[in-house]
């Protein structure tokens, strides 16, 4: 109890000082366009499992990704995670190595009525923009010319989730829920046009900061059919759906350009300002995105778990003549296996043993190419000392991927994620007797 109230508070201050968030936690080229890498929602649960989550249900862990599994909790519980994402850059001819350390996660999700009502909040980073890159493109009249862009900063997302379960027999039952989301944030680009091969030449600077602040919302339901052979073996398969409404979200936008001499390292003062203005109301929009999934377990033995998702990237539009959006999709799987549940003098075979592998295709076209990506995931549940009243648990989770190509003028991405978890629950409001 005690743990918890101190996680509790922990979870507050962090609350009250997000822009422990803000940092740049990205080197992607790709995190110039819209509001940066959206970065996935799969908490302790569903990392090693391929980002899987739809259709996932426990009553200790907290799952965001359906906010119709919050009703599962029975336990109050507090979840941290942190991921290291090690990423290697090429195009083809010149390689960059990049490690980018962030946090997660930090949620906190609890039983109002047990096995009835169940609630969750928490705050997550929702996008990462970072990037610094050139390039140079040769002109028929002005000879060569530099482009330089570099660009920060990010969306956090809070969020308050409930769900509702109802048993419809002795055997079946299902839940509801949604997330109100609040996200906020600031994205600062710049861009530099630098006319080398002309002297004196007016380059051009341009910068172009957003701020948002603004609510979200996403819905989910989860149906649960507990079946039993003949063999007494308990199954329970789970299916779920998952609706994120497209927003508008209220943005206040600066935007600058002005003219220089001399290089993007010794520049001149700011020599005519072309463009000038500063706080003006815009929106940004977030596509709408709907999905489905699945599970199937084994109790206490083994889950195995498919997520589909596709978004309407397609209604975004762009501001650049070489990149448009389209509607992509993702699709991911897991697996989990736990050789015994309770084979408390043998800790190996407590162990959950998790794999996953996931793919989207691309919702970004730069240069006529789709940038996809794909994943690899594994990753091992360790159960740490449980009483009767706790079962606290370490998420160590590791994902191999790759994003883009090395042709056409773009980036390949080879990255490895690295994420550690950890889980501290304990039962509230027990009464005691004494005798």
């Amino acid at each position: 109890m005690q743990k918890i109230s101190s996680c509790f508070i922990v979870v507050l201050l962090v609350l009250l000082n997000v822009d422990a968030y803000s940092q740049a936690t990205t080197n992607s080229p790709y995190s110039r366009f819209g509001f940066g890498d959206i970065l996935s929602e799969s908490f302790n649960q569903n990392f090693a499992l391929g980002g899987t989550g739809i259709g996932l249900r426990t009553n200790s862990n907290i799952n965001a990704i359906n906010p119709a599994s919050y009703s599962e909790i029975t336990i109050t519980s507090f979840e941290i995670a942190a991921t290291n994402n090690a990423l290697w850059l090429t195009d083809g001819t010149q390689n960059q190595y990049r490690n980018n350390p962030h946090i997660n996660y930090l949620a906190f999700g609890f039983p109002v009525i047990s096995n009835k009502w169940g609630m969750a909040f928490g705050a997550m980073p929702y996008s990462n923009v970072g990037y610094n890159y050139s390039t140079i493109q040769a002109d028929s009249i002005a000879g060569d010319v530099s482009y330089y862009y570099q660009g920060e900063g990010g969306l956090t997302k809070i969020f308050f989730g409930n769900a509702l379960k109802f048993k419809m027999d002795s055997t079946s039952n299902i839940s509801a829920g949604y997330n109100l989301g609040f996200l906020f944030g600031r994205i600062n680009n710049n861009k530099e046009v630098v006319y080398g091969s002309i002297p004196y030449a007016f380059n051009f600077w341009e910068l172009n900061n957003k701020h948002i602040a603004d609510f979200t919302s996403d819905f989910g339901a989860q149906y649960q059919k507990t079946f039993t052979n003949a063999k007494a073996q308990k199954y329970i398969l789970t299916i779920g759906a998952t609706y994120a409404l497209g927003t508008d979200l209220k943005t206040k936008t600066s935007h600058v350009i002005t003219t220089f001499t001399g290089n993007i390292d010794f520049p001149s003062l700011p020599i005519d300002t072309i463009f000038d203005e500063e706080d003006v109301s815009d929106i940004t929009k977030i596509p709408a995105k709907i999905g489905g999934g699945l599970s199937l377990e084994k109790n206490k033995k083994w889950t195995v778990a498919v997520d589909f998702k596709t978004t309407n990237w397609g209604q975004i539009q762009s501001n650049e003549n070489n990149v448009s959006y389209k509607n992509n999709y993702t699709i991911s799987s897991g697996f989990e296996i736990i050789p015994k549940y309770d084979a408390f003098n043998n800790y190996f075979k407590r162990i959950k043993y998790k794999f996953g592998a996931r793919y989207s295709t691309a919702y970004l076209s730069i240069n006529n190419t789709d940038i996809n990506e794909y994943g690899i995931t594994f990753g091992l549940g360790l159960p740490i000392k449980r009483t009767d009243t706790s079962m606290p648990g370490l998420h160590l989770g590791i994902e191999y991927g790759n994003r883009g190509v090395e042709s056409n003028g773009l980036v390949r991405e080879t990255f490895v994620n690295f994420n550690i978890g950890l889980t501290i629950n304990d039962r509230w409001f027990i009464k005691r007797k004494y005798d």
